[in-house]
């Protein structure tokens, strides 16, 4: 498979506009699934209350308005476009790319990367300065090639293209090949924070969970 066109990517992510809003229905229910599972893995609300969390390709916020409700939050992003529109103040957004963190090792209780991981050239690398600047957890979260539709969508949408790859396996194995170990893994998901319309938010929330094919794989290791 090709590499990553970095190019390509700034250019992207650069000219993307307004998305829904991190309050939209689908994307509250998509986020708060993803929070449900890592507290349950990490431990209580009051344990994880205290937490440093880095969010790593934070975006325009669908995770960090959620996330920062239940850690100490710090998002970062290589596009300065999709910070401006993430709700968190300015002083806990930072600029930079996942490839060299501009942080010290152990900086952070728990780092979170989400939906970033099938954009770079090196998921490897990327992975391992994650792990750097992890004190006690890092948590993985991408889309699951093994859904149908997932898989067409990184077929058709170029920028999407490093999607195929990202199997369970390959996602439990990024963070093994990087010396995490493994606590907890789901393939959970039936919703889509920019697709799925309101209206149906409700009738899908229930079955949010854990299946062979749901759209998105999740992965909760130990440094």
């Amino acid at each position: 498979m090709a590499g990553v066109d970095y190019q390509e990517q700034e250019a992207y992510w650069a000219g993307v506009g307004v998305r829904r809003l991190p309050n939209h229905p689908a994307v509250q229910a998509f986020s708060r699934s993803k929070l449900a599972f890592i507290r349950e893995a990490l431990g209580s609300d009051d344990q994880t209350a205290q937490l440093r969390m880095l969010e790593v390709g934070a975006g325009n916020g669908y995770f960090s308005a959620v996330f920062q409700e239940a850690f100490d939050l710090t998002c970062l992003d290589f596009s300065e476009n999709m910070l401006r529109q993430n709700p968190l103040p300015s002083d806990r957004k930072v600029v930079g790319r996942v490839e060299a963190l501009p942080f010290a090792d152990g900086a952070f209780d728990v780092v979170f990367c989400g939906n970033l991981l099938h954009h770079v050239e090196s998921p490897q690398g990327a992975v391992r300065e994650i792990r750097r600047v992890a004190k006690r957890n890092v948590v993985l979260l991408e889309p699951n090639a093994i859904n149908p539709l997932m898989y067409l969508f990184g077929l058709l949408k170029k920028e999407e293209r490093g999607t195929l790859k990202f199997t369970p396996g390959y996602l439990r194995k990024l963070g093994q090949d990087a010396g995490l170990r493994l606590r907890a893994f789901a393939t959970q998901g039936t919703i889509l924070p920019n697709k799925t319309p309101a209206a149906l938010v409700p009738m899908l929330k229930p079955i949010e969970r854990a299946w062979p094919l749901g759209f998105y794989n999740i992965a909760v290791f130990d440094k």
